[in-house]
């Protein structure tokens, strides 16, 4: 590769980076082309790119941007993720490579902050962002539906004793 290509490539990841809401480096070994291919697609449906560069461009398009690479070894792949939920991306990519037991995640950045490997499978790992927002929801509404329901309660025990009245009195006509 010429060195005006390495430029022009270093620019164009460096852009993709800055415009992501998550960049993910993963270590891809093992993986066959057929199943980089599918990993691909399926990060594709999400609005993310799975890339494989050298770590030298790597590296010096993520101090462009702004991000702190310190080192990069072996083969890596940098997932750029701009869709609306990054973490889906991130799910994607984890549970991926867990279920195909090859290659691993290295580090990312969530909304250009450093995370550990760790915390990135972690964060894979927590229900989608629709799934907690349901919680939420359901969770502050509580409190209402049973202050409601105890509110209620005197004039649903008022409404059994006078029908228990009616029909002893009235003889159930």
């Amino acid at each position: 590769m010429i060195k005006e290509e390495k430029i022009n490539q270093v620019e164009e990841l460096a852009k993709e980076a800055a415009e992501s809401g998550a960049v993910v480096f993963s270590d891809y070994s093992g993986l066959t082309v057929m199943e980089m291919s599918e990993l691909r697609r399926k990060l594709t449906e999400l609005g993310a790119d799975l890339r494989v560069v050298k770590n030298t461009l790597l590296r010096l398009a993520m101090e462009k941007a702004g991000l702190s690479v310190e080192v990069l070894e072996g083969p890596t792949a940098a997932l750029f993720s701009r869709s609306a939920d990054p973490i889906e991306s991130i799910k994607i990519l984890v549970s991926y490579l867990k279920g195909k037991a090859k290659g691993e995640v290295k580090f990312g950045f969530l909304e250009k902050s450093f995370m550990a490997a760790a915390g990135l499978v972690e964060l894979a790992m927590l229900p989608g962002k629709a799934v907690l927002q349901a919680l939420l929801v359901s969770q502050l509404s509580a409190p209402i539906y049973r202050l409601a329901y105890v509110l209620s309660a005197q004039q649903r025990k008022l409404v059994t004793v006078l029908d228990a009245i009616s029909k002893t009195k009235g003889g159930g006509e």
